[in-house]
């Protein structure tokens, strides 16, 4: 399997997201945390082909904690 095979299901994950923002009227603070936990996820299967299992190549530039949610910036 190639790298873009590996991004494809990432892209449908991607779309859905992107259609429940466009349908989406309001949000509560609750609402914000579960789409930035499906974007992050997203994110994560983006870099995850890239990286081939392999650690980070250097530390987290941040490192948030918000409840037992963490959030790292690379």
């Amino acid at each position: 399997m190639g790298l873009a095979d590996s991004l494809e299901p990432v892209r449908d994950d991607f779309d859905r997201l992107i259609g429940d923002l466009r349908l989406a009227t309001r949000f509560g603070a609750a609402d914000y945390d579960r789409l930035e936990e499906r974007a992050q996820m997203i994110a994560a299967a983006i870099v995850a082909p890239f990286r081939g299992g392999r650690d980070p190549s250097a530390p987290a530039l941040s490192v948030h904690r918000d409840g037992r949610k963490f959030t790292a910036l690379f």
